[in-house]
């Protein structure tokens, strides 16, 4: 941005694109040409006070959001991953993609990252014996993990040093998605709306995409076929779960549900993987659970137990308690509206059921940007 421009035009793109608008809509808002605005975006040209007004206000962003400099990170500029449809439209899809960007830069400023504080660990599959499971162990072996089930994962990765951001993404057409760049910790795009077991193995699942350093120019059905054996291994170890996987039936694959955390149809899966059951069992069991209308969503009453991130809550806490910002000075400090914050920085438990989860004997050992003199 030219240092006499008001507005950076790709804030003015990221900015309409989160917001689900197309470049027609928003100049019919703001009332200017859309010539006028598509050269806006791209830096060609740049609007006076009262256009930078109207952008604001139709875009439900502060002004000083439109003035920033950091540089933007795109699909293809670093690691990026995703679970969704084939339904899902391009459309929507870069509107994730641009409220995922936004949190990352907002991330930028409350970090200051290194690269060094994650205990996540890089295993290329393809120079660690092409064996997704393989690194799974080895990650669960990284992370300390204890036998049995993983009680909570989402807890598990912030405190190994990922961010895991829930959205409303507006579709339940995408799970989440993950993305690794050299200025953030590796983080976890969720979809808010997800069954608690459908969020647990997407993390797992996407945790395998940022472990593993897959390579994108491989098919999207290898890369997400690795995910899915590194998800089933991190999240059900076959060694321990493989025999209880004999004679299913749906009343034992609801127990073990209950127990593992992870979907009745994933654990068909497993069992299939793992050898314990046929390919015409499997089929069997699948038609009982379609029969059953499991297939979209099976039972709340077998849904482990909600997972909320909490790494983003801290830093806000730890900025307005231990650094001193207000509350008004910390979302302008991030270029970030009232509801905006509201969704992203609150606790997310507070939110759900009014009782608090914060942790007030752990204060967060990340370095801070934006300290105070």
């Amino acid at each position: 941005m030219r240092a006499d421009f008001l507005a950076n035009g790709e804030f003015v793109k990221l900015a309409r694109l989160t917001r689900g608008l197309t470049q027609k809509q928003l100049s019919n808002a703001i009332g200017i040409p859309g010539v006028r605005l598509s050269r806006v975006e791209a830096g060609s040209a740049d609007v006076n006070d009262a256009i930078l007004a109207k952008l604001a206000n139709a875009l439900d962003y502060p002004v000083n959001f439109f003035s920033q400099q950091s540089m933007l990170k795109g699909p293809g500029t670093d690691g990026v991953f995703h679970r969704k449809r084939q339904s899902l439209s391009s459309k929507k899809l870069a509107q994730v993609y641009a409220l995922g960007e936004t949190r990352r830069l907002e991330l930028e400023k409350l970090v200051e990252w290194d690269g060094n504080e994650s205990a996540i660990p890089k295993y290329p599959v393809d120079i660690f014996d092409e064996d997704p499971e393989k690194i799974a162990r080895t990650i669960r072996a990284t992370m300390k993990l204890p036998n049995g089930p993983v009680f909570n994962l989402t807890k598990a990765l912030e405190e190994a040093g990922c961010v895991v951001v829930s959205h409303d993404f507006g579709s339940r057409e995408i799970d989440g998605y993950s993305v690794t760049t050299d200025t953030t910790p590796p983080i976890f795009h969720m979809n808010r709306g997800l069954p608690p077991d459908r969020w647990r193995w997407t993390l797992a699942h996407e945790l395998g995409h940022v472990v593993m350093c897959q390579d994108p120019a491989q098919s999207r059905e290898i890369i997400e076929g690795q995910a899915d054996l590194f998800a089933g291994e991190f999240l059900a170890p076959g060694h321990e779960i493989m025999p209880l996987l004999g004679n299913l039936t749906l009343p034992k694959l609801a127990g073990l549900k209950l127990e593992w955390k992870i979907s009745m149809q994933s654990l068909v899966k497993r069992a299939s993987h793992l050898g314990t059951i046929t390919r015409s069992q499997e089929k069997t069991l699948f038609i009982q659970i379609g029969k059953a209308g499991y297939r979209r969503r099976e039972p709340e009453t077998l849904d482990p137990p909600t997972e909320y991130p909490n790494k983003l809550f801290q830093l806000a806490k730890t900025y307005m308690t231990e650094v001193g910002y207000s509350r008004a000075e910390l979302m302008e400090y991030l270029a970030i509206n009232q509801r905006d914050f509201d969704a992203y920085y609150q606790d997310p438990q507070d939110v759900a059921t009014g009782e608090s989860m914060v942790d007030e004997d752990k204060g967060d050992e990340w370095s801070l940007k934006g300290l105070k003199p």
